[in-house]
């Protein structure tokens, strides 16, 4: 038995949301079988954004029962069965803090379509709600409204059903919440990797990339990664069968490595990279003043350094070298260079690196071809 579930809620800080509608449809395989659907009264301002994009008002909410009034119908009409959500990772953090904020824990197996829809319908162009609806002519009356968004989840629900014929990735794709012990096979893995700077890779048993992500201390994330409760880190549970560690020696590279690799290699699922480090920043003074420059970190050894390349200001790759005089020609340094594709993520993350002086040395290009070392 499954239940699809999608709320709209007030928009804000993070953890600091609250439910203003919630639909919510058993089904068991084939149709509905029940259904609860509510305005919810949250007595807090509702974001501008989600009001314009909902059209629920705080006016709409004030007759609307409160969540401690429709708390029990929630958990009887999602009883004995599997949570079904279109990116559900933020519909189960609503309804955990909701329940949270009364003294209780909420937790149930999960699916989420998304990571369904990209395993199953992997030609999609986008797997947005609406644009992959409109794509498998799925009709979505009152878009954007919890018992609308609900009913096409429901369709695309059955559409992935037919697809899995055998249900083995619909039932590998159920997230289980057990609690923070962690498994003998993550253990393992733990113990023996390094604690590396750089990019890992996991795979599931088909050797499918599941998850691309980096980190100053590898070994550390890990034991995060493993333990945690949340939805996106019990997917990569779930599906964990080998890993590989690439070290890059200095976190910068790793950031780059892992957004053209997530980018080109396309992983099933990939956690969000904190977004304040890729928030807008004006390009540095000193990029127009120094066109064609690298920036130099550590590399992988102590021996190594890492480089940034930038050419008319823009940047161009990243690679490793030993002594200067092995980039001291044009032909050198580009033999050695991983190009990075452009992107404002990129561009605002290195303008960043660049304004807080978070390298070791900056060099121009014309000194690195002019002399074989540089003291």
């Amino acid at each position: 038995m499954y239940t699809i579930v999608d709320l709209e809620a007030t928009g804000g800080k993070f953890n600091e949301e609250s439910i203003i509608e919630i639909a919510i449809y058993k089904f068991d395989g084939v149709s509905i079988t029940d259904q609860f659907i509510s305005l919810v009264n949250t007595e807090k301002e509702i974001h501008p954004y989600v009001e314009k994009l909902t059209g629920i008002s705080s006016k709409m909410l004030k007759t609307a029962p409160k969540f401690h009034e429709i708390a029990k119908r929630v958990i009887e009409i999602t009883s004995d069965s599997v949570l079904v959500a279109h990116n559900a990772q933020f519909d189960y953090r609503i309804l955990q803090l909701e329940f949270k904020r009364l003294g209780f824990d909420f937790s149930m197996k999960s699916i989420c379509t998304v990571i369904l829809s990209q395993e199953l319908l992997p030609e999609q162009e986008s797997y947005k709600l609406g644009r992959l609806s409109r794509s498998l002519g799925i009709p979505i009356k009152d878009r954007h409204r919890a018992s609308g968004d609900a009913l096409a989840t429901v369709e695309l629900f059955k559409i992935l059903l037919e697809k899995d014929v055998n249900q083995e990735i619909v039932r590998k794709s159920i997230v289980e919440f057990p609690g923070e012990k962690m498994d003998n096979i993550f253990k393992d893995v733990i113990d023996n990797l390094k604690e590396n700077t750089g990019v890992f890779y996991i795979y599931n048993d088909k050797n499918e990339l599941v998850y691309i992500d980096f980190s100053k201390d590898i070994k550390n994330k890990l034991i995060k990664l493993f333990t945690s409760k949340k939805f996106i880190p019990k997917y990569v549970q779930n599906n964990f069968k080998t890993i590989k560690v690439h070290p890059t020696g200095n976190v910068h590279i790793a950031i780059l490595k892992t957004l053209q690799e997530i980018n080109s290699l396309k992983p099933k699922i990939n956690n969000n990279v904190d977004p304040k480090i890729f928030s807008k920043i004006s390009k540095p003074e000193i990029i127009n003043k120094a066109s064609d420059f690298v920036i130099i970190f550590n590399g992988k050894e102590e021996a190594d350094k890492s480089f940034i390349l930038f050419k008319s200001g823009v940047i161009e790759g990243y690679g490793y070298f030993e002594l200067y005089n092995n980039i001291n020609s044009e032909k050198k340094i580009n033999s050695r260079l991983v190009k990075v594709n452009k992107s404002k993520r990129v561009e605002n993350y290195v303008y960043r690196l660049i304004s807080e002086k978070r390298y070791k040395k900056l060099v121009n290009l014309k000194e690195i071809y002019k002399f074989s070392v540089i003291e």
